[in-house]
């Protein structure tokens, strides 16, 4: 086999790091960071791993891995490693670069899961990941979205305008409050303090119950009238959720309040007299998930009530994750019993949070169904009663 015309290694030390960052900003048709910004960028690298691919030139392309945990149907927090920052230098493309890297990466970790967000749509499944959550945006007109009078609000709203104690509060929020649905991540500390940084004057409403930090800007050509962008909002209720809404749709001034991404199931136009006042955006991919361990990951979540089915796991890169498992109630174990259904890994990874049933998956012939009857009985397993979702873009 040819070598590679390149090394792949760990990236340590300020200078292969910022060398590092510099490629993946280029690749985003964006500059390097600034002196000033690049504290920030440092330290965000705190509990990641960056693999780089160097030749004679200088690194050519990078990943970055960070070291969190996502939450899973019934509640379990796994380790999970958050990828990001995925390059390759435009004159470097399409010679394995990437593939090779990812591989690296995949061999290497030991989270049983990844998941990372894809800047094209095309790239990611044939290293085996799958669209495992799924987004829409909402933005809502303050002048109509006057809260109808049984909608659930109730217990105080605190707004922190100090920076220092945003910065300070939203790291310990989102680790509280991020992981209640299915497909929730924490972040670290480091991270968290270059995104307000990036968003710059970040303010923050408390309640007990949840958080939403948000920012606002002046509308062209219309003086002291703003549009409001909520950087972050996760509730631990429902009830959370409208009395924050209420309490950002009513502050001054504000002439809409978009929320970019927000769970496909979320219905806020039910919390209004008039449901017009909420406008969504159309469904968009949000994590992209892979099962590095089939058998840890299938192992650590809840399934539903159903009989037991046998899937067959095709993962063409990692092969030790390929075979049979018998999957129930009970939980998941790999078994020598005749498949049911038969699915490539990536197909898994889309299946595994909930998001979508395994039969649809079957209709777009991404399934092999071998007996219909355990196709029924692998959405009843598989089934969540509310979609996962993520909401943190890393």
């Amino acid at each position: 086999m040819t070598e590679p015309p390149f090394d792949l290694r760990t990236l340590s030390g300020e200078d292969e790091l910022r060398a590092g960052h510099t490629l993946f900003r280029a690749c985003l048709h964006e500059p390097p960071a600034t002196d000033e910004d690049w504290p920030y960028v440092h330290n965000s690298f705190d509990r990641a791993t960056s693999i780089g691919a160097v030749d004679d030139s200088g690194v050519i392309g990078t990943l970055t891995a960070s070291d969190t945990v996502i939450a899973l149907p019934g509640g379990k927090l796994v380790p999970m490693a958050a990828v990001s920052r995925v390059g390759v230098r435009a004159d470097r493309t399409r010679r394995g670069v990437v593939s090779a890297i990812m591989r690296t990466f995949l061999e290497g970790t030991s989270a049983p899961i990844a998941t990372l967000r894809a800047t094209e749509g095309t790239i990611y499944r044939r290293f085996g990941y799958g669209v495992a959550t799924r987004a829409r945006s909402a933005v809502l007109d303050t002048a109509r979205a006057r809260l109808h009078a049984g909608a659930p609000v109730a217990g105080d709203v605190r707004l922190v305008q100090n920076q220092d104690e945003v910065r300070r509060l939203v790291p310990e929020l989102h680790q509280r409050f991020g992981t209640v649905r299915p497909g929730g991540i924490t972040m670290s500390d480091g991270y968290w303090q270059l995104v307000l940084r990036r968003e710059k004057f970040t303010r923050l409403a408390v309640h007990e119950d949840g958080f939403a930090a948000f920012k606002a800007k002046e509308l062209k050509g219309e003086h002291y009238t703003y549009a409001m962008e909520v950087v972050a909002l996760f509730a631990a209720t429902p009830t959370a959720t409208a009395t924050l809404l209420k309490f950002l749709l009513g502050m001054d001034l504000i002439r809409s309040v978009t929320l970019p991404t927000r769970p496909v199931d979320e219905d806020l136009d039910l919390l209004f007299a008039d449901p017009r006042a909420a406008k969504y955006g159309e469904f968009e991919d949000e994590t992209w998930l892979r099962l590095v361990d089939v058998p840890a990951a299938l192992a650590a979540r809840t399934y539903g009530s159903a009989e037991p089915v046998v899937i067959e796991v095709v993962d063409g890169l990692l092969p030790a994750n390929s075979g049979r498992y018998l999957v129930g109630p009970d939980g998941a174990e790999r078994t020598g019993r005749d498949p049911q259904l038969r699915l490539d890994v990536a197909d898994l990874a889309a299946a595994y949070l909930g998001d979508r049933p395994l039969s649809r998956f079957a209709a777009a012939g991404l399934v092999e169904v071998f007996d219909e009857a355990a196709l029924a009985d692998a959405d009843r397993l598989f089934r969540l009663d509310e979609a996962p979702w993520c909401g943190t873009y890393f």
